[in-house]
């Protein structure tokens, strides 16, 4: 259809392109065509033909005038329902979002986003788009990649655009952080201190180094995954909490459950700690149940305590006994240690409930030094003569 413009400054070429899919409303194509008399209505006659061809053949989805901002949004509503993803993920995701890309490009056309426009962007947020001015980690300017990667993908199977410009693009690296666990001096001392002042964390953090177990997999701990007759522990979940909503269960990280052994010291603390939530359950008036959690501020501890608070215990803990270690790092400190003694990559593997033993190999290989001693010396013994009975390897040529 074309028209004259209701300002008689030229006329609009104005095509049908079919129902969104979503809303159903009808969707149109549309271009400005300036000028009068026959020579404009020629002009927009070619334009209507470009227009019906253009969403003939699928390559214009009523985008001409989509933004960046558009886009994420529509994304970040697909992404909800396209497959599972966790809420602090999407929490993330948003949280990148309202700080990085809409205050830069939301506003911009989509298609006049392009690879270098995408490289400067990257560029500025590693200056100065942390907060207060600061530098953005590369992590986390990789992370607003990814997102615009996402959509701008997205955005070309629906039409929108006819490249997705983000590939070619050149975020920055991140290179590997060293794995640094806390000494067993230090560990020692984090989980005596804690012990004596605060059971609970003690409790808490020797179960971080036994079972190597994420925070949010210790927080998701309940009675009946805790069989203190043959001392195992199923590590079966892993609770999220995002900012202003109550904690909640999910999977594991790798969404596989592990059957973890603990010694007796362990098996003991944890049946004293459960005699006192039975005592505190019972002075309030209420049961504790079997699916109760291990960790919890409730009564009958029927609701699982969030992995920040345990966060935020800990690190005050640890600033005041002087020692530089993450919660994160008494993971760290199961996985070396058990390398350093000895025990196979498979059973530090599942014990750590990585997807498998390469992971474990690749993130940790530095720490194997003792192994490593450990062969040279069996292979020192070997060639020893006559310690072992084994043929003597002599290395001198014969005369």
């Amino acid at each position: 259809m074309i028209r004259q413009r209701p300002d008689r400054s030229g006329l609009q070429v104005q095509v049908y392109a079919g129902r969104d899919p979503l809303t159903g409303r009808k969707r149109y194509v549309s271009r400005q065509v300036p000028g009068k008399g026959r020579a404009a209505w020629k002009a927009a006659k070619q334009v209507e033909g470009e227009l019906l061809a253009q969403v003939g053949a699928g390559r214009h989805r009523g985008s001409g005038s989509k933004t960046v901002g558009e886009l994420v949004e529509r994304w970040l509503e697909w992404r909800q329902g396209a497959k599972p993803i966790s809420p602090t993920t999407l929490a993330g995701y948003r949280g990148y979002v309202d700080r990085a890309i809409l205050p830069a490009l939301g506003k911009v056309p989509l298609r006049q986003l392009d690879a270098a426009t995408l490289d400067a962007f990257y560029a500025r947020l590693r200056q100065s788009g942390g907060k207060g001015g600061r530098p953005m980690a590369a992590s986390s300017v990789r992370q607003v990649h990814a997102i615009l990667s996402g959509a701008l993908k997205r955005a070309a199977a629906w039409g929108w655009i006819g490249h997705n410009p983000a590939r070619l693009t050149m975020p920055p690296s991140v290179e590997r952080a060293d794995v640094r666990p806390p000494s067993v001096e230090d560990a020692t001392r984090l989980l005596h201190v804690a012990m004596a002042e605060e059971p609970e964390l003690g409790l808490f953090l020797r179960l971080a180094v036994v079972l190597g177990a994420r925070r949010g997999e210790l927080c998701a701990l309940r009675w009946s995954n805790v069989d203190l007759d043959t001392g195992q522990v199923l590590v079966a979940g892993s609770v999220i909490a995002v900012r202003g909503h109550a904690p909640t269960a999910k999977d594991t990280k790798t969404h596989a459950k592990r059957r973890v052994a603990v010694g007796t010291g362990t098996a003991d603390l944890l049946r004293a700690h459960r005699v006192e939530q039975a005592k505190t359950a019972l002075a309030c008036g209420v049961a504790l149940a079997p699916t109760a959690y291990v960790f919890s501020h409730a009564a009958d501890a029927s609701v699982p305590v969030r992995p920040d608070y345990m966060t935020h215990r800990f690190v005050k803990l640890a600033r005041r006994l002087g020692v530089r270690c993450r919660l994160h790092d008494l993971r760290h400190f199961m996985v070396t240690q058990l390398v350093a003694g000895g025990v196979d990559w498979r059973t530090v593997s599942g014990r750590a409930g990585h997807v498998d033993g390469h992971m474990t190999l690749g993130t940790y290989a530095h720490f194997q030094q003792a192994q490593d001693r450990q062969a040279a010396e069996l292979m020192e013994h070997l060639l020893i003569p006559g310690d072992t009975g084994t043929t003597r390897v002599d290395a001198r040529p014969e005369m």
